[in-house]
């Protein structure tokens, strides 16, 4: 089996598996480091390249101006790293910061990877 076919097999099923678990759910669903660490390397390659996907589409279908902020940070920013570094950094993410597995792995992906979210502060933020 090819490398595109594999690719729609696994987006498939992220697809099937997302579609049953957020009807399951009232609130959102985003997958997370504890989802993260049990991902095979096909799947987390099939997930950037969604991403990446929903924001080059985002991005044309907006024009010019008015494309979404995330998705316009994830084209002109993310095309400069490959599919496997932005995984390398989720990955050296979670590794790093055990304590943050209920991080979303899509903010794991601005902060890293894009100059649109700041990294963390490991300094607690006081409160209102």
């Amino acid at each position: 089996m090819d490398l595109a076919r594999k690719s729609w097999v696994v987006g498939l099923a992220i697809l099937f598996a997302c579609t049953g678990s957020a009807m399951a759910q009232s609130k959102g669903f985003l997958w997370d480091g504890t989802h993260w660490k049990d991902m095979t390397p096909e799947i987390k390659i099939a997930y950037i390249k969604g991403i990446g996907n929903m924001a080059d589409f985002e991005v044309a279908m907006g024009g010019s101006g008015r494309a979404g902020c995330i998705s316009q940070a994830f084209v002109n920013e993310l095309k400069a790293m490959t599919i496997a570094q932005i995984v390398q950094e989720v990955d050296k993410y979670y590794q790093e910061k055990p304590d943050k597995l209920k991080t979303p792995v899509i903010e794991v992906v601005l902060r890293r990877c894009t100059a649109l979210c700041p990294p963390e502060s490991d300094v607690p933020r006081k409160r209102k």
